[in-house]
């Protein structure tokens, strides 16, 4: 049948697949855990009825699932998702140690929105070498040199188009949700991650992004003393992106009755995602919502024995 069902899949602990060589390592007492679904798709009917009289189980149409993308196309998506959420892991959790591992080109605009300050003067594929004068290699420099503006903000911007020499463009910013606002959609560049020594992630037949926030903060667990879990047992899922925010993932819900019977106590999962997390996360499980990488350490630093605390950083960028 045109269905897939999900199913609660694994919980384990991810210490162990990160392996970090030639640099400092401090392997913790605590655990951070990854958390999987089980998908099964063109199930039979007999499958679908037992998923539909299960509170534990989703049947969903793969058209709502993949679209009109092919199962095989699929497929490497979900491997190419794993492969970049491992980079980005690994770029956050050097970034939070100090180190610039993120490079670039420049910020390049992948799309421009209609009626927004952006469309009188920028195209899709125009990159962002400069604001204001300051030099942006990568997309995260762009968006907090925007950001630290004022809405009715006049904003200059070195632009290069095509194989031409840059350009001066200016652009009078607009507000959304009370901040300065241009109207792209930016990514980096040419980028580029250049790590001070080799990390090595081990997912083994693990796919999709989900399982970013939980590399990432275990890779600092791991390069950092002390213990960011106060040595004890949390699980955590959400898409890490580079400038640390933490996104909504799929199958939550099953997720968390995952958790629920690994004997974590706590689950960290996107906001967006908290309200299906919580209401299958029992009476004993504790479920917080986060927004970003840092919310994450703020929920470890609240606990007994963790140092999280120490690599949140003092103020937030402008």
């Amino acid at each position: 049948m045109p269905y897939d069902t999900i199913a609660p899949g694994n919980s384990r602990q991810v210490n162990d697949l990160v392996l970090v060589r030639g640099g400092p390592a401090y392997p913790p007492k605590g655990q951070i855990m990854e958390t999987t679904v089980a998908v099964r798709d063109r199930v039979t009917p007999y499958e679908v009825v037992i998923g539909w009289l299960s509170p534990d189980i989703d049947v969903i149409s793969e058209k709502k699932i993949r679209g009109n993308v092919p199962q095989k196309v699929y497929d490497q998506q979900n491997v190419q998702d794993m492969s970049d959420s491992k980079k980005v892991a690994e770029a956050v959790a050097f970034q939070h140690l100090g180190y610039n591992v993120v490079q670039g080109n420049g910020a390049a605009i992948r799309e421009v929105r209609p009626g927004t300050p952006a469309a009188a003067s920028l195209k899709p594929g125009d990159i962002i070498v400069a604001v204001d004068g300051k030099p942006v290699h990568i997309e995260t420099q762009a968006v907090d040199a925007i950001h630290a503006h004022k809405p009715g903000d006049r904003v200059t911007m070195s632009v290069v188009r095509g194989s031409a020499a840059p350009q001066p463009v200016q652009a009078t910013l607009a507000s959304q949700n009370g901040q300065a606002f241009l109207g792209v959609t930016l990514e980096t560049s040419g980028l580029q991650f250049k790590l001070p020594f080799e990390v090595n992630i081990d997912s083994g037949s693990v796919v999709g992004p989900s399982a970013g926030a939980a590399f990432g903060l275990e890779l600092l667990d791991q390069l950092t003393p002390g213990e960011l879990t106060g040595g004890g047992k949390v699980a955590v899922t959400g898409q890490l992106f580079l400038d640390g925010t933490i996104g909504e993932i799929g199958g939550v819900a099953q997720k968390a009755v995952t958790v629920r019977r690994s004997g974590a106590s706590i689950f960290i999962v996107p906001r967006a995602n908290y309200k299906d997390a919580k209401a299958h996360a029992g009476n004993h499980l504790k479920v917080y919502a986060v927004d970003n990488f840092d919310d994450a350490l703020r929920v470890l630093g609240s606990l007994k024995g963790s140092n999280a605390l120490s690599y949140v950083p003092s103020a937030p960028k402008a």
